[in-house]
């Protein structure tokens, strides 16, 4: 087993860790209720699977894996552009029909739109979040394996 692959089997226990926490306090349904888009949850996706696959190369440890770890890479660039699109998509849920209608004499009709502006910045504010914790846990993982693959396969080989 190299190097990368332990320290990357230690930063998986630790975000199953901060996983059944998240889970344990009922983050998941929070977040599903909070974004309107669901773009939160495409960026979990790719993320495991840009997980599992720099876990593979980790394990494999192979100097031709420079080509997959790009995707890996992309992937992790592509969390952020979700979460950029999320935040615009949550900007234009809030200011689409937030003043239209508005009585501010009526009570109802305010708390109405602010509770509609509010979705939409909750929306703004998950998907951002999701990308960016997405892409930054990312990285990490391709920085460790990216730093094995030099070591091993840069350094001068030993002589008898």
């Amino acid at each position: 087993m190299s190097k990368a692959f332990l320290l990357w089997w230690i930063q998986i226990v630790t975000i199953s860790f901060a996983t059944f926490l998240i889970y344990s306090y009922g983050w998941f349904e929070k977040l599903y209720d909070a974004d309107q888009t669901k773009i939160s949850f495409i960026i979990i996706a790719i993320f495991l699977a840009s997980t599992i696959a720099s876990g593979f190369l980790s394990f494999r440890s192979t100097p031709n894996s420079h080509a997959v770890s790009n995707y890996i890479w992309f992937a992790s660039e592509t969390m952020v552009t979700l979460g950029l699109i999320g935040t615009v998509a949550g900007f234009l849920l809030m200011l689409n029909s937030a003043f239209d209608n508005l009585d501010v004499s009526n009570v109802e009709n305010v708390q109405k739109v602010i509770s509609n502006m509010a979705l939409g910045m909750s929306t703004a504010l998950c998907t951002t979040l999701a990308g960016l914790v997405g892409s930054v846990l990312t990285k990490i993982q391709m920085v460790i394996l990216e730093n094995n693959f030099c070591l091993l396969y840069t350094s001068p080989s030993p002589r008898d």
